[in-house]
Formats: C-alpha cells, structure tokens, sequence
C-alpha cells in the first residue's frame, strides 16, 4: 500500500480484506498505440516505460550519446514519472497511469534559431485531437497550456538542442491529464481538470496517444517546411486570452499589462500597452478581465 501511494495511486480498502483500485488504469499498450496511428509504425521508434525520472530527460541524454535509431522518430511514454518537469523549472505533478506522458524527439535541417513558435505549433496538434472529443470551452493559453474552463488540461515542454546553422533537434514533452488522482490535486500549484471530469469519460489513452502521434507527424513536418507563420491564424483562433487585458510576468518577477493582440510570425506573443504595440518572447500571462 505504501508503494502504491508513493505513486499517487488511490486505494480502497475492502472491509478489511484487502484493497483495489479506486479507478481501474487502462495500461498503455505499444500495440495497440502504433494500431491507432494514421503514419506507418516503422516511422517511430516507441519506447514504453512503467517508471522513468522524465521522458524528455531519457530523449536528451540519447540524444546526448548519439543512440537514437536513425530514419525514425524517437518517442518515450511513461505510466509514470519520478521527475517529471514542466515550465521554467516547475514539477509536473501525476501519478500512476492518470495521464498521457510523454516526449518526442523531432530533427530539423535548420539551425536553432530557425523553430521559435515551435511549442505553439505542438498545441495546435494537441488542440485538434482534444477538439475530436466534442470538448467544449478548450483552448491554448500563451505559448504552451491547453485549457479547459480555465483549468489545466495539458502542457508542453520543448527543448531544442543543435546549432545555429543546422542541423537542430526538439524534444517535446507532452502532459495531459486523463483520471487526476484525489492525492495528486492538491500538490499541483493552479487550478487544473482532466479529460475525465470534462467528458464524463474515462477515454482510452492508446487511442489518444495514437491519434496524437499522428497528428504530430504531420504538423512537424509542415512546420519543417513552413515555419510558425503557416500556422499563425489558427493559433490565434484557440488563444483563451485573445483581446483579454492581462499582466505579462516575467522570470524576473517583474510585468507589464496590455491587451492581447495575436503573436509575431515567431510566436511571440503581442501587447497593446500605454506606449504601443509590443511584443515578447518570454513570460506567463494572468488574465485582468475580457475586452471582448
């Protein structure tokens, strides 16, 4: 029992006789993932873990050593996570098979300063398999949460390694909550939901991972081709916070309010503030009150 709620799994005691699972986990199945996915499976590379410190840590550091099997893409998913990461050093909170958790790893001809809006371009795919599932009042919140109601439903981590002039790789880790544990709520710093509470649903997450992958496949590769800019409009049209006043904080504590105004070709997100239209490339936006 201990072991199981190191892992943030809820249990139920029966009178005394022994416990079960307060919800039952659909396992993740490599199987059954690479069956729901529209790209030929050979195209991925699928590793899939029960416990791992972090997928994206486990793509960079093979990265690192030039261990990843070429002519494909990498992936890593985990029922779970020791160290999983999020944001600006922040921790991302899950436990045992609640969520969808995992990372990709994307190479790019082109040099590092080539993918801004890359995190951006990642939510749009996240966005229209999410959308799929007649979700209502889900969108993407500057540059890479996807929002349900206001609440957390999903996030992304990108980390781009490589040089300036090419080539260049990303490892993208993507998180979304599926079945949220009791235990696991309150250590999450903002207020999030799950797919769970927002369908009434418990979905399969093979599906969705296969779906996803999909999805990803092909964005990437038109981002590869096109840039941010190809993608720019549509963005726009999921941002939650599109002509909402807001503050920009930034790293340093410091911030500056404005009133949304779409984003740059690179993804930088657009402010009308008392001295102008200007734009930035870092921060966390807190919304003020809706414009329009």
């Amino acid at each position: 029992m201990i072991q199981l709620q190191k892992y943030n799994v809820d249990i139920v005691n029966i009178n005394g006789y022994g416990i079960r699972l307060n919800t039952p986990i659909s396992w993740l199945d490599i199987e059954l993932i690479t069956r729901y996915t529209s790209i030929e499976p050979e195209r991925f590379d699928l590793k899939l873990f029960d416990i791992v410190d972090s997928t994206n840590n486990y793509l960079l550091s093979q990265l690192k050593r030039n261990t990843l099997i070429k002519d494909s893409t990498p992936v890593a998913v985990a029922e779970f996570q020791t160290s999983g990461r999020g944001r600006e050093g922040r921790i991302w909170q899950c436990g045992f098979g609640n969520g969808l958790m995992f990372s990709i790893c994307w190479s790019f001809e082109k040099g590092v300063s080539n993918l801004s809006g890359l995190s951006l371009v990642v939510g749009i795919a996240i966005l229209r398999i999410l959308r799929s599932y007649s979700i209502q009042n889900i969108n993407i919140k500057w540059p890479n949460d996807i929002l349900c109601d206001n609440h957390k439903l999903a996030g992304i981590l990108t980390e781009i390694r490589g040089e300036v002039r090419g080539p260049s790789y990303a490892v993208i880790g993507i998180g979304i909550n599926f079945n949220l544990s009791e235990s696991i709520i309150p250590l999450i710093d903002q207020k999030v939901t799950d797919l769970s509470n927002v369908t009434g649903n418990l979905i399969d997450r093979n599906l969705v991972l296969g779906k996803l992958l999909s999805e990803l496949y092909n964005v990437l590769d038109d981002f590869a081709y096109h840039g941010f800019s190809y993608f720019k409009k549509e963005w726009v049209s999921y941002h939650s916070y599109e002509g909402c006043e807001v503050d920009l904080i930034f790293p340093n504590g410091l911030a500056i309010a404005g009133i949304v105004d779409g984003v740059t070709d690179d993804g930088a997100i657009c402010l009308l503030t008392l001295e102008g239209k200007k734009s930035f490339n870092v921060g966390n936006i807190s919304i003020r009150s809706r414009i329009h």
